[in-house]
């Protein structure tokens, strides 16, 4: 019988926070502030307690990447001092401009620090192909329930089959940190997330977990991972987040026909997905045509549908990107762009847009607008320095996966560089530092290293 330790604690609940880090559709904690939603967090957060108990917290010192990052953060806290004059007079939606930095800058650590250094002491003294294999397993299992989700969702939005709801898709009311709703009015599907964009960030954040099943499987069932990621990616209706996937996809095709292994797996996936796509053209052609047509639409500004959105996003874009320029080298504070762009929002954004009016200029919703791209964000609130080091960050991680690709570890390398893709393309529509899955793959990076060096 094995000894009950710390470290045998701290594992199953980093697994079960990885599992339900898709699980955010509950209405939350609301003290947790932006971490309110996400229900990963609060193991996350209990398996940091049990490290804590052990009195002795393993750092990736050496590393580079961990060095960079610390870099990153000690000049975020910086850049703010420099501008402590103009965060002194900030007040914006409530707020004053040093409480905002304290509640942005909190979160950056908790993000950036805590919960990968907790990955890193959960996962350091076990073998890494066993690590490797228990968090695909539950991704796997969490991605198989979002499916199940996704399925009876899609039937009831899209097929009009709203007799599904209350006996089947209310069920999932009984799963933790799950409230099952639909969007009838855009007839977009969420699964258990708590919004579309939020389901497209899980699906490419897992894309490359899920194509690995094609490289170390050898049934037929590993392809249906794969499949299961790129049909949500489509049915979601999350544009940028599915031209992610498809791009993560292609480098992932790339990869497999170098793999002497994977070869003859390709035909049979392209063959596979030509007659699959061949029968689903033929039958629903009509419905798939008016589809694409739409999600090409979306894209312009003067679309009916889209055009609040997409003005919205631009026009935000724009003003910090307005802001950056005025203050190039160190920017306006962590966490502080909005309230200097609030004031270079373009007329032509702000016309007729009630986003604006209602939500992101009105001083009684307390939530600050989204900067809805992470490398104008670092720009406008860290200048230039800000993003070389961010930069620096992303690079090294690459570099690694490069590297590694013809290792041992190559498979998890494979994992994380077409998880970094994703990531890189997801954060020029977003700008949170929220990204879980970002972090767990920089922890197995420490893990993988600090192995190397112990021999």
């Amino acid at each position: 019988m094995n000894k009950l330790t710390i470290n045998n604690i701290i594992l199953p609940f980093l697994l079960l926070g990885i599992f339900f880090i898709p699980f955010n559709s509950w209405s939350g904690i609301g003290f947790l502030g932006e971490y309110y939603r996400d229900s990963c967090f609060l193991f996350f957060s209990f398996a940091f307690v049990l490290t804590l108990f052990k009195r002795k917290i393993q750092i990736p010192l050496n590393n580079l990447i961990f060095q960079f990052l610390i870099l990153f953060i000690l000049w975020a806290l910086l850049a703010t001092i420099l501008n402590a004059n103009n965060i002194s007079e900030y007040y914006f939606k409530q707020t004053s401009g040093i409480g905002r930095f304290i509640n942005q800058f909190g979160s950056l650590i908790i993000a950036a620090i805590i919960i990968p250094l907790t990955f890193y002491n959960g996962f350091k003294k076990i073998n890494i192909n066993k690590v490797f294999r228990l968090i695909r397993r539950a991704i796997l299992a969490s991605l198989i329930i979002a499916f199940i989700y996704s399925v009876i969702e899609i039937l009831i939005v899209k097929m009009n089959m709203l007799y599904l709801k209350k006996p089947l898709l209310n069920l999932f009311d009984y799963f933790p940190f799950t409230e099952a709703k639909t969007d009838m009015r855009l007839q977009r599907i969420s699964s258990v997330t708590f919004e579309p964009p939020a389901l497209g960030t899980y699906l490419l954040s897992i894309a490359g977990w899920m194509f690995s099943y094609i490289l170390t499987e050898k049934k037929l069932l590993k392809y249906f991972p794969t499949l299961i990621v790129l049909f949500l990616g489509f049915m979601s209706g999350s544009r940028a987040a599915f031209f992610a996937i498809i791009i993560q996809f292609i480098v992932a095709v790339l990869f497999f026909v170098k793999h002497k292994n994977s070869t003859n797996n390709i035909y049979k996936i392209v063959l596979g997905a030509s007659v699959i796509s061949i029968l689903i053209l033929g039958y629903f052609n009509k419905p798939i045509i008016e589809y694409i047509n739409k999600e090409i639409n979306s894209f312009k500004l003067d679309d009916s549908t889209h055009s609040l959105s997409n003005k919205s996003r631009f026009g935000i874009q724009q003003a910090m990107f307005r802001v950056f320029k005025e203050n190039p080298i160190s920017g306006t504070g962590y966490g502080l762009q909005a309230f200097e762009s609030r004031k270079k929002y373009p007329s032509w954004a702000k016309r007729n847009n009630w986003e604006f009016r209602l939500k992101y200029l009105n001083q009684n919703d307390k939530r600050f607008p989204p900067g809805y791209n992470m490398y104008l964000r670092i720009l406008s609130e860290t200048g230039l320095v800000g993003l070389l080091f961010f930069g620096l960050i992303l690079l090294q991680i690459f570099l690694w996966c490069y590297n590694n690709l013809k290792s041992e570890n190559a498979i998890i390398a494979f994992i994380i560089l077409i998880s970094m893709i994703g990531f890189s393309l997801n954060w020029l529509k977003m700008d949170s530092f929220r990204i879980y899955f970002f972090w767990l793959c920089l922890a197995l990076i420490w893990v993988i290293e600090q192995k190397t060096e112990n021999g």
